[in-house]
């Protein structure tokens, strides 16, 4: 008698060899089903702890190949899908790794930078904007007012050192958010200014740079790209960069570079190395009031009509959720496109005419992040509407 998936008269002599075969085979069955319960876990979370969830379904992974004989008994991975057909979690993105799952080109050449970006309409001709709200996963109020508020066309940063984490990602996701992981680079004057655990470093101990980045890169599952945190150091360092941009683009993502660092030379490498990548124009919320984040939306508007697109960065404040929210709704009278940063990706037609860069000169300051005490801000005359805000 044959077994399935074997012809008749090719089951003997299997041995050690088939045994083993057959162990990894079901140690990757194992693995996925492990990565789905905690995925499945950390959407739903407690029955009891009243937070809002999400309906997701599973769904088998598309069967590819070049048109031969698909083979029956082999492994099929199951995708994480949202009830409106968002990916949240493709188990073929994932390298099961000591450090945690860490992403990777699929055996079939898809990657986390296309199945995990948000859909957008390559023929529209209207100006593009690409926002991103960073420093999310550690301040539960302006977390959770980014994920209730904002709307999906914008990209939302997460720091790898959030609680819950997988939870608040995999909630993005399934709300329509692409999503971004923040990995920390040393900046002028570390370690005075220590952006965190695993900061990747310039000099003698740039050959610990790979493993935190895999540390890093572990904490969560489900995002499309890496975004700088800091590393004004680190950007002007060609050796070092060029070891990101490679790692990146070899694990299927995409790399933004934040625009904080005026000598970065991260844009120069990433053309060498044709790595997908892109640059913020400005810092929308460097002056987190109503008025001074409005011009910076004035400011991204022009640079859009002018060039084709324009990216801005800024923190989870609570006057910027608010910002950010009105001014996406008024983008469609404008004859604007609120655009995910993937649209971004080797998108930038003509350079523009120069613009005053809100960067901030070197040795850099460290930027506040939600979870430390917020600056004492001018009064603004039409603060924060909604709740909830810290």
């Amino acid at each position: 008698m044959s077994m399935p998936g074997y012809p008749a008269g090719q089951t003997r002599g299997l041995g050690a060899l088939g045994g083993r075969h057959m162990l990894g085979t079901v140690g990757t069955i194992v693995a996925v089903v492990v990565f789905l319960v905690i995925i499945l876990v950390s959407v739903f979370g407690d029955a009891d702890d009243g937070e809002p969830k999400q309906v997701i379904k599973i769904e088998q992974a598309p069967a590819t190949g070049t048109g031969g004989p698909i083979d029956a008994t082999a492994p099929t991975a199951m995708s994480l899908v949202a009830a409106n057909g968002v990916v949240i979690s493709d188990p073929a993105l994932v390298e099961m790794a000591v450090e945690g799952p860490l992403p990777k080109i699929a055996d079939d050449g898809r990657r986390a930078m296309d199945i995990y970006a948000r859909p957008f309409d390559k023929s529209d001709p209207r100006p593009k904007i690409a926002v991103v709200v960073g420093g999310l996963g550690l301040g539960e109020a302006p977390t959770q007012a980014a994920l209730d508020r904002l709307p999906a066309g914008v990209t939302l940063a997460f720091t790898p050192y959030g609680s819950s984490l997988q939870g608040l990602v995999s909630t993005a996701r399934a709300k329509g958010h692409e999503v971004l992981l923040e990995v920390p680079l040393e900046p002028y004057d570390y370690p005075e200014n220590d952006p965190g655990q695993d900061t990747l470093l310039t000099g003698a101990q740039a050959e610990e740079n790979p493993g935190r980045l895999r540390r890093v890169m572990a904490k969560v599952a489900g995002y499309s790209g890496l975004i700088v945190s800091q590393g004004s150091k680190f950007l002007a360092s060609e050796p070092d960069i060029q070891m990101l941009l490679r790692a990146t683009s070899g694990r299927g993502l995409y790399f933004v570079d934040n625009g904080e660092a005026d000598q970065s030379i991260a844009r120069e490498v990433a053309n060498v190395e044709s790595a997908p990548f892109a640059r913020g124009d400005r810092w929308i919320d460097q002056n987190p009031t109503r008025e001074a984040i409005e011009k910076e939306f004035g400011t991204l508007e022009e640079l859009a009509k002018q060039r084709g697109s324009a990216l801005g960065v800024a923190g989870a404040y609570p006057v910027t959720i608010d910002r950010v929210t009105a001014w996406a709704a008024s983008l469609e009278e404008k004859g604007i496109a609120l655009v995910p940063v993937s649209a971004l990706i080797g998108a930038r037609a003509a350079v523009a005419p120069p613009v005053a860069p809100t960067v901030r000169s070197q040795p850099q300051p460290r930027r506040p992040t939600p979870a430390e005490p917020a600056p004492a801000l001018p009064e603004d005359p039409q603060p924060f509407e909604a709740a909830p805000h810290p």
